[in-house]
């Protein structure tokens, strides 16, 4: 399959489709017990609200934990992976070149086939561009499948 603007998000089955809906699932449960129980007995009312703190505590624990770290490592390993591939297009370090570029500039030109990667980088430093503005120049996507 080919890779393009709107096909480029990737989600993760077991995380997406499994786990927060079974957690919201469990969530509604306990609110909705939280709500009954409340008015005849306060006290499992009030075992249900703490039940159901806790599984919000999971559920955006989950979230910051789940992409942290990965998008930690990842980012490095993009700005490195892309700092390489200037190398070997132009046999210059990227670090000695004209172009800055901020990591999320970065991140959306490593979208773009060596074709048309120089235009792109001499168009986005020229133009400021912002990496939806990257995207959508793209003409040829270069496909990053493995991505968190």
């Amino acid at each position: 399959m080919a890779q393009n603007l709107k096909n480029y998000r990737k989600f993760y089955v077991p995380h997406h489709f499994v786990f927060y809906p079974v957690m919201l699932v469990l969530l509604l449960i306990t609110l909705f017990e939280a709500w009954d129980y409340s008015v005849d007995d306060r006290e499992l009312g009030l075992v249900y609200i703490i039940l159901a703190a806790v599984i919000i505590s999971v559920i955006v624990l989950s979230l910051m934990l789940r992409q942290h770290y990965a998008l930690g490592l990842q980012d490095r390993i993009i700005i490195n992976e892309f700092k390489f591939r200037y190398f070997a297009l132009t046999g210059n370090r990227l670090e000695n070149s004209t172009y800055h570029f901020s990591d999320a500039q970065i991140f959306a030109l490593r979208f773009a086939k060596d074709d048309d990667l120089m235009e792109l980088m001499h168009q986005t430093a020229q133009n400021d561009w912002s990496p939806s503005i990257i995207k959508q120049n793209i003409k040829n996507w270069n496909a990053d499948l493995k991505r968190i």
